[in-house]
């Protein structure tokens, strides 16, 4: 039995079955989650995806918040199957140690595209792939599941986003192929282009002028660097996709963006596109993962800025 073979086994075994989704919940882990939902919910079982952080209001048009759960004191023996989709490690699910504890005895599903994956779950589905829903999208299609026009919304907007609209180094013939195969299925990209490009408000876009008048380049090492303090990131999902927007520098080698939260966090996005450089490795030091073009990690600490200078002080 293979691995796609072994996952629908569990399902179908399963009765109350809890999807996990990682911390700052983007259109992949969400549009991902959602597909199975719906697919699960389909099969009269019962089914919750649950989130460590709220769901950007961008998504709200899939409807899933029938499935939706924030709850840091949820108990996962309620469950009988647990499936992470698009979490890098278990640090991502904001439950890492609730997962310890039931591996030995609740299946735990990993299914995940990111390269530096560490296997952790019972059954690993770690495939290259443009997102996570691009391996969903695979595992439903080769067992004959029937794609409604929801489940395929739901990938689509997985591949959409983590292929930056088809233009980054995730953009292979395989998502592309997925891609045409879920429009064909009835996916709404109109809907998707709606919430996801078309989103900005005059007041998001003057935030960006500010940050980018501000962004660094060291000449040395080719690295650009773009810094968000806390008093800027009032609306942090404004600065979904800037990482990737840098990328257009020609110049750099690397691409940095450091975003200060209101809970005492860094978060740091990392990309590159070239050849000789993985970011990942990058991340790895600081306790992140990713890919080799786009990679990120979250560490405690604030930003201090000097005279010509931002430093940050550990918490």
């Amino acid at each position: 039995m293979n691995n796609s073979e072994k996952l629908f086994s569990q399902i179908n075994q399963s009765k109350n079955i809890l999807l996990l989704c990682h911390r700052n919940p983007d259109a992949d882990t969400m549009g991902s989650a959602g597909a199975l939902a719906l697919y699960i919910e389909s099969l009269q079982k019962k089914v919750l995806i649950h989130y460590p952080d709220p769901v950007p209001q961008m998504l709200d048009f899939l409807e899933l918040a029938r499935f939706t759960y924030q709850n840091e004191n949820i108990n996962l023996r309620d469950f009988d199957l647990l499936i992470c989709l698009d979490c890098g490690d278990t640090s991502q699910t904001g439950l890492s140690e609730k997962l310890i504890e039931v591996k030995d005895y609740l299946p735990i599903i990993n299914i995940d595209h990111h390269q530096t994956n560490p296997h952790y779950g019972n059954l690993n589905i770690v495939e290259p792939a443009s997102a996570t829903a691009e391996i969903v999208y695979r595992l439903l299609k080769n067992n004959s599941i029937p794609l409604t026009k929801q489940i395929c919304t739901c990938l689509l907007i997985g591949i959409i986003t983590d292929t930056t609209y088809f233009t980054n180094a995730g953009t292979t013939k395989s998502a592309m192929s997925a891609a045409s195969e879920l429009l064909q299925h009835g996916a709404n990209i109109k809907q998707i282009i709606r919430n996801t490009w078309k989103k900005n408000s005059p007041e998001a876009l003057r935030v960006w002028g500010k940050i980018l008048s501000q962004l660094q380049f060291n000449s040395k090492y080719k690295v650009v660097s773009a810094i968000i303090s806390k008093e800027d990131a009032i609306m942090p999902e404004v600065f979904e996709g800037m990482a990737n927007f840098l990328t257009t520098l020609y110049e750099a080698n690397i691409i940095i963006v450091i975003r200060e939260t209101e809970d005492g966090f860094i978060k740091c996005s990392l990309r590159t596109i070239k050849d000789n450089i993985d970011v990942s490795q990058l991340a790895q030091k600081f306790g992140g993962g990713g890919h080799a073009k786009a990679a990120g990690f979250t560490i405690r600490g604030k930003l201090k800025k000097s005279e010509n200078s931002w430093r940050i002080i550990s918490q």
